[in-house]
Parts: C-alpha cells; structure tokens; sequence
C-alpha cells in the first residue's frame, strides 16, 4: 500500500542512491534537492511503501502563482513496484486543483522517454510544442581560451536587459516560454531578473549605450552550460557572444553547451548549426505538454 508524503532533507541520501544512474550519473537532481526540500509554494512529493520506504519521487512547482510546472519523476529500478509515477502525479494533480487560479499545467520530456509520455498522455496531457534540442562538445582543453579582444562580458544594465529581450526576435517565437534548462517559464521581468540578472547568469555585448547582443544561461546541469535566451544583432556579434560562453563554460568546468530552439526560430537555428551544435539523435525531441485547466 502506497502513501505520499513530503520529501524531507534527512531523504537526501536515499533519493541520491535513486538517480545515481540516471543521464549516466548527470541528473540534476543532486544540484536541485535542497532547493526544492525549501520550495513552499509547491510539493516535492514521495511514496513510499508500507516500511516506510521512499520508492519514488515527483515535484510540483509553482512558475508564477498560476503557472504549475511537473518534472523529476523518479522511482527506484529496483523494487518492482507498479503504478508509483502515475500515483504520484495524480496526488500532485489534486494538489493543483485545490489552487485558486490555474493558468497552464505543463511539463517537458525528451521525445524517447516512452514510460513518461504514457503516463501523462493518460492523465489527459497532450503536446503543446515541439522544440529542437542542440549542444555541442567542447574539446578538452588545457587550460580555458582567452579569446582575447572579445567584446562581450559579463553582466549589463537591467534595463537595457529587459528592453532588448522586449524587442527580440526570441521571445517572438517562444511564446510558449523561456527554457530555464528543461522547464518552460511563461516570460515574466521578475523571472529575467530572480533567475538571470540577479544570479549574474548574463552574458552581453553593448555598443554606445545600447545592448547589441545578449546571452541569458542557466546552471543545472553540472556537465552542461544551458542557453535559454542568445541574440545578436549580427552574425558577427553572435560569434563573438558564443565565444564568451564557451569561455564562462570551460570556466565553470562544464562539457556541453545546450540550446532548446523553437522550430519557429529558423534564424537561430541554422547561426547554431553553422558552429556545430546538433541534435541527440532527432529534431523536435523536446516535448513540451500541457494539460487543459477544465481537466485539472
């Protein structure tokens, strides 16, 4: 007999003995776990067994008051346990439901993660976007590249930040969200500012005054230097801002640079292409699902 309750600091161990092998012992939940043991606005939900044992794990995160995200869905190999993700997910669906206002009910997969795309697609989750997965490899290099008169640096005005993400080109074709890693957030200015301008997250080039190209980047993934935001005035300027990131990456002692373009965003996606970034395996292997509100 299954029961959930809440993932507690003291289960740090027995979810860390859960994922090791996941991603080839790259999941990212190592570098999560305590900030969502703290998030009170969502549920790090666990189920355990009838021994009080933690075999399973899912979190519900509240994006914005009325914006739920699902990710990390989790259970141990091992036990042959039936039925845990779908248990858990639906536990966090009645969660959802008991919130005042609900926007979107939204989570992302990789195309092949066959166990996942059942369960929600069972629970009334359809794919809203596909969206095209690209990284490249960094060689492995002696010591980090000076790039020397690069123009971009780290930083800029918030402002100029701001405006420069109003005006782009991305976020016209993103209008779905903004990809912090593998979660999708509806873009807000006090998500650019929490989770980019204020954790230093900002690489720009400014000329007279004003932004000529941006780079916004997250860090969660310990291999891998996650772009979610890149434009640039020119092709010329996109080069120089991608150098600055594969410098910010070999600083960081990461391996891969990873973007997660719209299939709307052709621009973007040949300038990537054309500096080696590919697919996994296939375009179009980033899910992006939603479950309608009247089915909350």
């Amino acid at each position: 007999m299954l029961k959930i309750r809440t993932v507690r600091h003291d289960d740090k161990s027995r979810v860390l003995e859960i994922v090791k092998d996941i991603w080839e012992g790259s999941d990212y939940l190592p570098i999560v776990f305590d900030e969502w043991v703290r998030d009170k606005d969502g549920e790090f939900a666990a189920a355990v067994d009838e021994e009080n044992r933690l075999i399973g794990f899912e979190k519900l995160t509240m994006l914005t008051p009325h914006d739920a995200w699902i990710e990390g869905l989790r259970k141990d190999m091992s036990l042959k346990v039936k039925g845990v993700g779908s248990f858990i997910t639906k536990h966090l669906l009645e969660v959802i439901r008991r919130k005042k206002i609900i926007r979107t009910v939204r989570f992302a997969t990789y195309y092949k993660n066959i166990e996942s795309i059942s369960l929600f697609s069972k629970l009334g989750f359809s794919v809203l976007e596909k969206r095209n997965h690209l990284s490249l490899r960094l060689p492995n290099l002696k010591r980090m590249p000076e790039y020397k008169r690069n123009k971009a640096v780290r930083g800029g005005d918030p402002d100029l930040i701001i405006d420069f993400i109003k005006r782009s080109r991305w976020l016209k074709k993103n209008t779905n969200g903004i990809c912090f890693s593998w979660v999708v957030k509806p873009y807000v200015e006090k998500m650019i500012t929490s989770d980019f301008i204020d954790n230093g997250n900002v690489l720009s080039i400014s000329e007279n005054g004003k932004i000529r190209a941006l780079c916004l980047y997250t860090i969660r993934e310990k291999q891998d230097f996650f772009i979610s935001f890149f434009e640039a005035e020119t092709p010329d300027l996109f080069l120089e801002l991608l150098k600055m990131a594969k410098k910010t990456a070999y600083g960081n002692g990461q391996e891969n640079l990873c973007v997660v373009l719209s299939r709307k965003d052709k621009n973007s996606s040949l300038l990537f292409k054309k500096h080696n970034f590919r697919s996994w395996e296939s375009e179009g292997d980033f899910l992006l699902f939603d479950l309608p509100v009247d089915r909350t």
